[in-house]
């Protein structure tokens, strides 16, 4: 933490995937995947023990068999048990999360890469301390200067770009979908207006009759196509933030309201009433009203 001041926590860990993990007769499907961690990398990935202790200095120092359990592991090896005291088999040994001094001295020779994780103080910190870091990493793999890293980085922001880069696609395709959507939507919303304005005609004239200006009537019928519009995206802002919801529950995802995106949905929805209301609010506002009151 002395080379990076920015730092609240600094781990390391390894990784193996494809391994199962067996208590007595049972036994997890051969995905499970192995960290080797050392205590700063339990605190900088977030991880919670909910019951029983994080591993120790001790256990590290001392390359001990013990372990930490992920809740999949514990819902298929001890369904109707405390697995704390317990002990699980792995390649004939005991552990899922484990000393990063064990995991090397059981799989070093097949697996070289190492993660170091770093945690910042604040968000304030975070821009300084990948650079430090990068100048860091540099200096302990001898990197000259001029030449490009020999080690990659990847924080919160890359990870976001990646996800971007990958999803590009479908987002294009999304708002494709969605403006066929919002024409669609809008020819509807003119066809019930353009009836509307059929079925109240004699009204029209009857207002015209009484004293009613063109923009009185065109304000109206605009009005309305905007308040219908309203409603239907209203329902569908309140169905997609639920449903999305509560898919999100069954990945364990904070429950979220993404104010900013209502807010540009309930936009959208006035300019499409006001867009594709239009031509029947001017066509309502320049009936004649003597052929408007004879209209049965």
């Amino acid at each position: 933490e002395a080379s990076l001041p920015g730092a609240s926590e600094i781990g390391a860990e390894q990784k193996k995937n494809g391994i199962v993990a067996k208590y007595k007769n049972l036994e997890t499907n051969p995905n499970i995947r192995l960290y080797g961690e050392t205590l700063g990398g339990i605190l900088t990935n977030n991880w919670k023990v909910s019951d029983g202790r994080s591993i120790r200095p001790s256990d590290e120092n001392g390359t001990k068999y013990v372990c930490l359990l992920g809740n999949d592991i514990i819902k298929k090896l001890f369904p109707n048990i405390n697995p704390v005291g317990q002990t699980i088999r792995v390649d004939l040994r005991p552990f899922l999360v484990i000393p990063i001094t064990t995991f090397q001295a059981m799989y070093g020779k097949y697996n070289t890469s190492v993660n170091i994780m770093v945690m910042a103080k604040d968000k304030t910190d975070y821009d300084r301390l990948i650079e430090s870091a990068i100048g860091a990493m540099r200096v302990i793999r001898k990197v000259p200067p001029g030449q490009d890293n020999d080690f990659e980085i990847f924080s919160n922001a890359s990870l976001i770009a990646q996800i971007n880069d990958v999803t590009a696609g479908i987002k294009l395709g999304a708002i494709v979908v969605s403006i066929i959507a919002l024409l669609a939507a809008g020819v509807g919303i003119m066809n019930i207006m353009l009836v509307s304005v059929t079925e109240r005609t004699r009204e029209i004239g009857i207002r015209k009759a009484i004293g009613a200006r063109k923009k009185n009537i065109m304000t109206q019928f605009l009005i309305e196509a905007v308040v219908l519009c309203l409603v239907g995206g209203i329902i569908g802002i309140i169905l997609g933030v639920g449903i999305g919801n509560i898919a999100g529950s069954f990945l364990k995802a904070q429950t979220a309201i993404p104010y900013d995106w209502v807010a540009i949905g309930l936009s959208l929805c006035v300019f499409v009433g006001i867009l594709f209301g239009t031509y029947p609010a001017y066509k309502a506002a320049n009936l004649d009203p003597i052929e408007a009151l004879r209209y049965e």
